[in-house]
């Protein structure tokens, strides 16, 4: 696919997705022809869709539900109630739309890397109560439907009745409620409340929601302030809006007193009580006999099945609650199986082999791919990238470093500037993409919000005596050994940091060299993924190449953490991002600029109408523009996956982005094997 048609799907989400307001309101999903009430905007008001037909064995107008045949099964052997039973109430049966429908079949595989491929698998089987479709709108996915007031601060919304968890109990809004009460607010589940729960009023002032049950489907959501953008932001951190209380209960100190809840975690294998309440609430779907409303699950019954193993299988849920439109139960697939690797070679060489089914691979790779295509029996797909450059390229100095020079040194936009243009892009692009990808700044891609030209071009020119002029004017000194020195004397280091994980050493070696022909000696150290995220919490950090959280954004409005300081997230703006998350109290309060973006990001969360937010989402970008915080040397490419020449109903044409859930929009439920 040519990168101007990408840049044409990106545009097209965009124009839908960015603003609030655009998600459709429908009591029953994903259904082939959505009725005119289902079209509705939120923002139009309450409106209620006409329930989806459904297989009803009764009329005879439509075949009967229908279950896999392991688990038809375990029905015949009394293991497992009849599949009606374990379905929601007809009319409440969530029916997906695909291009074609399928058959069941026994397995994908993947590749992973153990528990670091947590967010992988994550992603690929979340369900949360509202989900982005392709074209950028919202739409109901655990909840059935919702209905909103006029200024946006009353959400009724909807569950399915008769739905189960994956251990056969009921699913109710006291699942919603226990949530946010018992392990949201108290942060039971090692994390602090987002902000999707939180409103600030036209006078800054902060208040939190407060969630009411209505009756056991459905519950309300109150703010104080408008909150138009409340649905888009559940589609993003909707997983972690319900929880099992049946199965809590059994383990939280507040239900069974400290001591019996100590002993329940260290029977668990957790270290204590907060360890167990942050694995099995924040990483839930890692947990063996942990319910939950995925279409696979991880069963306790199945030995020797660690997430960080060197084989993990997650297994199809009995109790999931979506059918295809001929009534059969889904997912279609029986097993998501995933084989440990230990280094991307050994990952290639299962692609290579046939033994993977979908992947994103390096465009490094392409040409042995592409080579091995009939023998590996997959095919390539892309999807666009809103990544503002490639990970690789990213380098993010850490502009609260706890080093007073080199904050000051990282603060400085001519420093900043020095390690850009001491880059050749041309010829670091060539190499590291073989030729695929061109040279190009952090900034965002088209077709998205604030894409500019000059912006992806600024500070890109290859002008190495030009970077030691500027590397001067910062106050370095050349020394004797041919590196700048601080002007006391001491020795100047740039300490670059990456995960072990992230496949940056051609990147790092080359932009060494290149730093070295203008006098800056570096380091490179590569790390576990948690080590360096400990480091980033505890503000350790120094400048980290192809970081974890990498600038990437579909919507700044919605997700802005890795462009703003919102919490301890992103590697680049360091304890601004406690300071903004404890209102103070913690981090370290940014200056200039950095604090100017902090206060639009504060003014936008007041903001009520969706052009307030818009206009103030582009001077954030435009300060962005002017500093270059984020340091980009090669475009992002579109993703390039490959995918089992089989497997049919992936998406051709999407977005790979966090909002989307990366792999998770292609609905791997619906996904099976054809001729």
């Amino acid at each position: 696919m040519k990168k101007r048609v990408l840049a044409v799907l990106l545009v097209a989400v965009m124009m839908v997705g960015l603003l609030p307001g655009c998600g459709q309101n429908s009591n029953n999903s994903s259904t082939a022809k959505p009725t005119e009430a289902a079209q509705t905007s939120a923002s139009n008001g309450s409106v209620k869709a006409t329930p989806t037909p459904v297989p009803d064995s009764k009329t005879g107008s439509t075949a009967a539900f229908t279950e896999a045949p392991e688990l038809k099964a375990r029905v015949e052997s009394g293991e497992l109630p009849p599949v009606e039973k374990r379905l929601p109430d007809p009319s409440d049966v969530m029916v997906e739309t695909m291009e074609s429908i399928g058959t069941y079949g026994e397995a994908f595989t993947f590749t992973f890397n153990g528990k670091n491929a947590q967010w992988f698998y994550g992603k690929i089987t979340e369900e949360p109560l509202f989900r982005f479709k392709t074209d950028g709108t919202i739409e109901p996915n655990v909840a059935k439907g919702y209905d909103v007031n006029e200024n946006a601060t009353e959400y009724t919304i909807y569950l399915r009745k008769g739905m189960k968890w994956s251990d056969g109990m009921p699913f109710t809004a006291d699942d919603v409620l226990f949530f946010y009460y018992e392990m949201c607010i108290p942060e039971t589940f090692g994390k602090s409340l987002w902000d999707c729960f939180k409103v600030k009023d036209e006078n800054g002032n902060e208040t939190i929601a407060e969630f009411e049950k209505v009756d056991d489907y459905t519950f309300k959501v109150k703010f104080q302030a408008p909150k138009p953008t409340f649905l888009e932001e559940l589609a993003i951190n909707g997983k972690w809006c319900f929880a099992p209380a049946h199965w809590y209960k059994q383990i939280l100190p507040k239900f069974i007193g400290e001591a019996e809840a100590e002993k329940k975690a260290k029977e668990m294998g957790y270290s204590d009580v907060a360890a167990m309440g942050k694995e099995t609430g924040y990483y839930y779907w890692n947990v063996p006999g942990r319910p939950t409303l995925r279409p696979w699950v991880v069963f306790e019954n199945r030995p020797n099945n660690d997430c960080d193993g060197d084989y993990f299988v997650m297994e199809r849920n009995p109790y999931y609650w979506k059918v295809d439109e001929k009534g059969q139960q889904l997912p279609y697939i029986n097993e998501l199986r995933f084989i440990k690797i230990q280094d991307p070679e050994q990952g290639l060489l299962k692609i290579l082999d046939g033994t993977v089914d979908v992947a994103a691979v390096s465009y490094a790779d392409y040409d042995v791919l592409y080579e091995n295509m009939e023998r590996g029996g997959y095919e390539f797909v892309e999807w666009a990238s809103v990544s503002w450059a490639d990970t690789v390229s990213q380098l993010h100095l850490n502009q609260t470093v706890k080093d007073e020079k080199k904050r000051a040194l990282f603060q400085n936009p001519d420093f900043r500037q020095a390690l850009s243009i001491a880059v050749d892009r041309e010829e670091y692009a060539e190499i590291l993409s073989e030729g695929f990808a061109q040279g190009r700044q952090a900034a965002p891609a088209e077709g998205a919000m604030g894409y500019s030209e000059e912006w992806a071009n600024k500070w890109t020119e290859y002008n190495p005596e030009k970077a030691k002029q500027l590397l001067e004017s910062c106050g370095l000194v050349m020394g004797s050994d041919g590196y700048y020195d601080f002007a006391d004397g001491t020795d100047f280091v740039l300490n670059i940091q990456a995960m072990t994980d992230a496949n940056a050493d051609a990147s790092a070696e080359l932009l060494m060299k290149y730093f070295k022909e203008v006098g800056i000696k570096t380091t490179y150290k590569t790390m576990d993924r948690s080590v360096l995220e400990n480091m980033l919490a505890s503000n350790d950090h120094e400048a980290v190449l192809a970081p974890v959280t990498p600038a990437s954004t579909f919507s700044i409005i919605l997700r802005p953490d890795t462009v703003v300081p919102v919490r301890n997230y992103a590697a680049w703006y360091g304890a601004v991002g406690n300071w903004v998350a404890s209102n103070g109290k913690e981090g370290v309060e940014p200056t200039g600029d950095l604090k100017k973006l902090c206060e639009l990001y504060q003014q936008m969360r007041s903001a009520i109408t969706a052009e307030e937010k818009e206009r103030i989402a582009l001077e954030m970008l435009k300060l962005h523009e002017k500093n270059i915080w984020i340091i980009g040397y090669m475009e992002a490419l579109p993703t390039l996956i490959i995918k089992d020449k089989k497997i049919k109903n992936f998406p051709e044409n999407s977005i790979f982005c966090d909002e989307f859930r990366d792999f998770g929009i292609a609905h791997f439920q619906c996904l099976y094997y054809g001729d």
